[in-house]
């Protein structure tokens, strides 16, 4: 498959979970992973939330060249024991706020639920001098669904992609 992004010459990933594909299988709290890791300009991610995203987060930043973006809940901005220093040091030079999102059914498996806090989208970009926040309502959003059952097609969210490469958007 061709990148719908002209200018990725590669990608790696990584998962924790052996069972997924991906090109390595480390865990990415532990600062000796990163060494196995290919040097990189950009570190995107999703990590999982509570105790295990701060450190994932210096990790990144350590690593990346020129920056890291990550899925986080926006309660990760709380100077919190685990980031606290890091997040002084760093602030992130964008945070994209976005509209809730049902990822998982409610306890009953009956509907769709949120979880309590939103999800943002955090940008650590070394070459930036300020710091933004921008807030977008799901209208804004090209291809925004509520929940999986909404979800756009894949060749839907390609053309979405090609449209902002291409400035359409």
């Amino acid at each position: 498959m061709r990148l719908p992004w002209p200018y990725t010459k590669q990608m790696w990933t990584n998962d924790i979970d052996p069972h997924k594909a991906a090109d390595y299988h480390l865990d990415a709290t532990l600062c000796e992973s990163w060494n196995e890791f290919p040097a990189c300009d950009w570190i995107c991610t999703n990590p999982p939330y509570a105790e295990f995203a701060a450190p994932i987060i210096k990790n990144a930043y350590q690593k990346a060249r020129v920056g890291v973006a990550a899925f986080l809940l926006t309660s990760f901005l709380e100077p919190c024991d685990d980031r606290a220093d890091f997040l002084q040091q760093h602030p992130p030079s964008l945070v994209l706020i976005l509209p809730r999102f049902c990822f998982r059914k409610d306890k009953r498996g009956t509907r769709w639920a949120t979880d309590n806090v939103t999800i943002s989208c955090f940008v650590w970009d070394k070459r930036a001098t300020g710091q933004q926040i921008i807030i977008r309502p799901k209208s804004a959003i090209a291809g925004f669904y509520k929940n999986p059952e909404q979800a756009i097609s894949q060749e839907q969210a390609f053309e979405i992609v090609r449209a902002i490469a291409k400035g359409e958007l």
